[in-house]
């Protein structure tokens, strides 16, 4: 590396703005100080160099500030013209790339953050601006190895942080980058095997832990490491959802081969979703989470009855829907013969002895949605999977309890994002059961 005095860069190790900065830097060659700044506590250097926006990236050489990340890069080429040119020689194709660094600026990254600070539609409108996005860079990269062919230059170091990014992305947003722009995630592949790329972006779970956490500061404090087919994490949602809580959600997507190293520590002994973190507080076990947030937010929606009998008898049957349906469901898909024969002969009673419980009522604790019907009402997005394993329909033995179930999914906090389509949940189990039979997904 070659040594340059008195060049530092100011940066936050996450921002994809700075990453652009170390790839360039690297690309050159080029010794410099790397500071790295605590957002919420601007250091005074960060304040006189960067007054106007006072933001990162800043690279400071010579004493002289030089901010806003595409500015930092066609610095630095100019700086060290002759190490690694970044910019094409000729006017054109410098104003051809200029114009497509622009565009990842305002349709990837500024678009990227919207998806994990939004929510609902106005989050669905900047998913389908990201994705249009996406589809345009890869027109735009067609079959060449890299963005100015076959050199790697100003257009890749804009957008290549997007490769710890995408994770992030992915899972605010509930899309697959694979799927929407094979091309582009080739193309990012190829950029991780430059050693200036690889040095500079960091892990893309740490920049997703990253920003889970910095959105916890406007959900209560609140987040759910979970499993989308999960019945015991979809109770997690309800109850979340019956208190009105806001929380940031956190997908384990990985949880089929390597388990995070957030689920790993907040749950050590199980290492299983659902966990539920509350100001850095870990809990485990989907019915005790449920009755925690019950007692934390008792004013909202309360889901246990008042009376410690009541309470003691809602404890009871949800216990009893753990082992006769959930843990009876799971023998439905993974056993075969005599066994499945016998657990589908149990799985039927305990749904008729449910039925009994529920009677004539509109829910298990009467007119009020409560506990046990937080505890029961995942099975609505499993009864296809248990009916087309177990060969039997569910509405035939256990009418009014698909009665009870099309009532709660009335419930806004039952339709709206809690329980997932019954045919996706039959997919995923058909691909477990093929793929990875012996997995205890949860």
């Amino acid at each position: 590396m070659a040594e340059t005095k008195e060049l530092v860069l100011l940066n936050c190790w996450a921002s994809p703005y700075g990453m652009r900065c170390r790839i360039a830097l690297a690309e050159k060659r080029v010794e410099y100080e790397h500071k790295d700044e605590n957002l919420m506590e601007k250091s005074p250097l960060l304040l006189q160099s960067n007054p106007v926006h006072k933001k990162i990236p800043v690279l400071v050489h010579g004493g002289k500030p030089v901010c806003e990340s595409l500015v930092i890069v066609q610095y630095v080429d100019e700086a060290w013209p002759d190490r690694a040119p970044l910019l094409p020689a000729d006017a054109y194709g410098r104003a051809q790339a200029r114009f497509w660094a622009d565009f990842v600026d305002k349709k990837i990254f500024e678009c990227g953050t919207k998806l994990w600070m939004l929510k609902k539609e106005a989050q669905g409108e900047a998913k389908k601006e990201f994705t249009e996005g996406l589809k345009l860079l890869e027109g735009e990269l067609g079959e060449k190895k890299y963005f100015g062919g076959d050199t790697f230059g100003f257009v890749d170091v804009a957008l290549v942080p997007l490769m710890a990014w995408f994770r992030t992305y992915e899972s605010f947003g509930s899309f697959s980058a694979e799927t929407e722009a094979p091309k582009l995630v080739a193309w990012g592949k190829r950029c991780m095997e430059r050693e200036s790329v690889a040095m500079s972006l960091p892990d893309p779970g740490k920049v997703y832990e990253f920003v889970c956490f910095m959105t916890m500061a406007e959900t209560n404090g609140l987040m759910l490491l979970n499993f989308w087919p999960s019945p015991h994490g979809m109770r997690c949602r309800v109850a979340l959802a019956e208190k009105g809580l806001k929380y940031v959600y956190r997908e384990e997507e990985s949880i089929m081969e390597c388990k995070s190293r957030l689920l790993v520590k907040s749950d050590p002994v199980r290492m299983r979703v659902p966990v539920l973190l509350h100001d850095g507080k870990p809990v485990c076990e989907s019915l005790i989470i449920v009755q925690y947030l019950d007692e934390v937010w008792p004013d909202r929606a309360p889901l246990l009855p008042a009376d410690p009998y009541g309470r003691a008898k809602a404890r009871y049957w949800a216990d009893f829907i753990d082992k006769e349906i959930f843990e009876c469901g799971l023998k439905l898909w993974k056993l075969e013969g005599e066994k499945q024969d016998e657990a589908r002969d149990q799985f039927l009673r305990a749904l008729k002895i449910l039925e009994g419980e529920l009677g004539e009522k509109k829910y298990f604790g009467g007119d009020t949605f409560g506990f046990v019907d937080v505890t029961l009402v995942p099975v609505v997005a499993w009864y296809r999977t248990y009916e087309l394993f177990g060969s039997f329909r569910t509405e035939m033995h256990a009418p009014r309890l698909m009665a009870w179930g099309k009532r709660c999914l009335e419930r806004e906090s039952v339709a709206m994002s809690s329980l997932p389509d019954p045919h996706k949940v039959h997919q995923f189990v058909r691909f477990l059961r093929n793929k990875k039979p012996g997995l205890q997904p949860f």
